[in-house]
């Protein structure tokens, strides 16, 4: 008999202001501590994908936003120490100044534009910009030895 397996999923909001920068936050705690993320979050039982992705900008960066002003523009099947679906989300329309809304969590915030991304940022900004940060919708998988390529670094661990 196959072995069943639970994926995990999670959003990521590419949220872009009106010069074309994109927001990121530095991580401060569990996954790859000093990198630099989009507002994330991962997906509650039953909760819609763009619902997930509005809470989220609200939770983590006091952002408020519309679910029908969010587009999917990325999928990517993390497979490493966990499966992950990890569905990324570009936000162009949104109210509100970004802030630090869980400093437990975040240790820095500021928009970049991408062709100036700080020097460590998490797999997820890694393969959109490899993608080529497009408005259409795209995809990735990401194993130990794409994350490898994608990151420019061993994996963690």
């Amino acid at each position: 008999m196959t072995e069943r397996f639970t994926t995990k999923m999670a959003v990521f909001v590419m949220l872009r202001n009106d010069k074309g920068e994109i927001l990121l936050h530095q991580r401060a705690s569990n996954y790859l501590i000093g990198y630099w993320d989009f507002p994330s979050g991962h997906v509650e039982r039953g909760e819609e994908f763009r619902e997930t992705a509005v809470r989220e900008l609200m939770e983590e960066v006091g952002v408020r936003a519309r679910p029908e002003d969010l587009k999917l523009i990325h999928i990517e099947h993390y497979s490493i120490e966990t499966d992950y679906v990890n569905f990324t989300f570009l936000c162009d329309k949104w109210e509100g100044e970004p802030i630090i809304c869980e400093p437990e969590k975040c240790s820095a915030i500021g928009f970049f534009a991408t062709d100036k991304l700080p020097e460590k940022c998490v797999n997820a900004v890694r393969a959109v910009e490899a993608a080529g940060f497009t408005n259409e919708l795209t995809y990735s998988v990401t194993t130990r030895e794409s994350y490898e390529q994608l990151m420019h670094e061993p994996f963690p661990g």
